[in-house]
């Protein structure tokens, strides 16, 4: 991604978007290695058991189960902990689509509430409001960047005798107050799917310090061998890049941080602010802002068409659950933050950030060069 551009009618990375993930010799070695030794094709081998080391490590679990995706890893999760069909399971308004249908999935049923005022995570004040005594567990998402209220989530889950799924998807290596972002939970769960900070195209872990959960959720698993499993070359892939987590969240989290503020001025972003304060450390795996009413006239799609065809990687965000029927959920409150959050966010993929100064120079530029340009 070396070919810039600001004048005149040429694209700002007339090249696209940088690739990920990135090569890297030591995820070759890896897999060639594994290759070699002829223990890629072992249910059960060195690979998957350095990975679930490396996965403890990452998030101060004593146990995890690795399989095959974040997805089914939210099921297994909610099964684990014994969530009943006949039960509600609450999230934000605003998330990951897969994470309700995990919740369809085991018959309980949804209970969505709103997201923080000008963001992206559940507001727990909500939360509190939302539980019933048919309440089992809550799922919170670190999105975008922004952390969960945690450490108070997790105190009125422990008052109400509720199950807390911490969904860390996204923010690997991220910590609060010195904890990794994944210790919270009484069960959290990890992706590695392509796109995610740590990847091996597919795969995900259910994590725990519980014993009895970790149980029921390798019994859920186990179908004769694993039902959901992450291959040996899979971990062969992903081991190399935790040793390289740290280093790649700090370039992230600096890029990201520069960018925030290099478009703090333009009125019709508002950027990314934590909700609570204390010592964070965020992962960046999308760099997201809210666009309101561009140049009085755009549509948030005809923004991203024309920010695309710049070679800038920024889309929209999730279309979250506001628009679902009461058949399929129970909404608490008005859920007004999350309808904006659905409709006005944009997030800038991971990669770039780890490009070069002049790069990440040229992204703020194109993003002001195209809010600037008439229609």
């Amino acid at each position: 991604m070396t070919d810039l551009a600001i004048e005149g009618g040429k694209p700002i990375f007339p090249d696209g978007p940088p690739n990920w993930p990135v090569a890297d010799d030591d995820i070759l070695n890896n897999v060639q290695l594994a290759l070699a030794q002829g223990t890629w094709g072992l249910y059960d081998g060195p690979w998957t058991e350095e990975l679930a080391a490396q996965v403890n490590a990452l998030c101060g679990c004593e146990h995890n189960i690795l399989c095959s995706s974040g997805t089914i890893a939210v099921e297994i999760a909610l099964r684990a902990a014994d969530v009943k069909s006949d039960s509600e399971v609450i999230l934000a308004a605003y998330d990951f689509p897969g994470n309700f249908r995990a919740i369809e999935a085991i018959g309980a049923r949804p209970v969505i509430v709103d997201v923080v005022a000008g963001g992206w995570v559940l507001d727990v004040d909500e939360v509190g409001s939302a539980i019933t005594e048919k309440t089992s567990a809550v799922i919170a998402s670190h999105l975008h960047g922004q952390f969960v209220q945690i450490e108070a989530l997790q105190s009125l889950c422990k008052k109400n005798g509720i199950v807390l799924v911490e969904d860390a998807c996204q923010v690997p290596g991220g910590t609060i107050n010195d904890r990794p972002a994944g210790s919270f939970g009484d069960v959290s769960v990890f992706s590695f799917g392509g796109s995610k900070l740590l990847t091996a195209g597919r795969g995900g872990a259910v994590c725990t310090n519980d014993a009895d959960l970790h149980q029921r959720a390798k019994i859920y698993c186990n179908r004769g061998n694993e039902a959901f499993p992450i291959s040996q070359l899979q971990a062969a892939a992903l081991l190399p890049q935790f040793a390289k987590l740290g280093q790649r969240n700090e370039k992230r989290r600096q890029a990201a941080d520069d960018l925030i503020e290099e478009t703090r001025e333009i009125s019709v972003l508002s950027h990314l602010t934590q909700v609570h304060g204390g010592d964070l450390q965020p992962a960046y795996y999308k760099v997201p802002w809210l666009i309101d009413d561009v140049r009085g006239d755009w549509t948030r799609d005809e923004f991203i068409r024309a920010i695309q065809a710049e070679g800038i990687p920024i889309d929209i965000g999730f279309r979250g659950f506001t628009r679902r029927s009461n058949r399929r959920c129970r909404q608490q409150g008005s859920l007004i933050n999350a309808r904006i959050a659905s409709q006005q966010t944009v997030v800038l993929h991971h990669p770039i950030l780890l490009e070069s100064e002049s790069v990440l120079e040229h992204l703020a530029m194109g993003i002001t060069k195209v809010i600037n340009t008439e229609k």
